[in-house]
């Protein structure tokens, strides 16, 4: 099971995902077990690791203003863009 997400071995597309629990179990221990041995990658994931614990701070409605989206915008982002 292949768990870059960019190439050359390394898990940077998937760090978001991952500290956001959004991966599957094996997609998971892969990027564990990449990030426990791959500094750089380390280093990313420490960088997003807190963004769960900030992102819980805000409601929905603070987080729907902070993207620019009302009530009444479609799924996938405001009207008309």
């Amino acid at each position: 099971m292949p768990v870059s997400g960019s190439g050359g071995g390394h898990v940077e597309l998937l760090l978001g995902a991952y500290v956001l629990g959004g991966l599957s179990p094996a997609e998971c221990r892969g990027v564990a077990a990449h990030i426990a041995a791959c500094d750089n990658c380390r280093t990313a994931h420490l960088e997003l690791s807190d963004a769960p614990a900030f992102l819980s701070l805000l409601s929905d409605a603070e987080l729907s203003d902070g993207l620019g989206l009302s009530d009444s915008d479609p799924p996938g982002g405001a009207a008309g863009t």
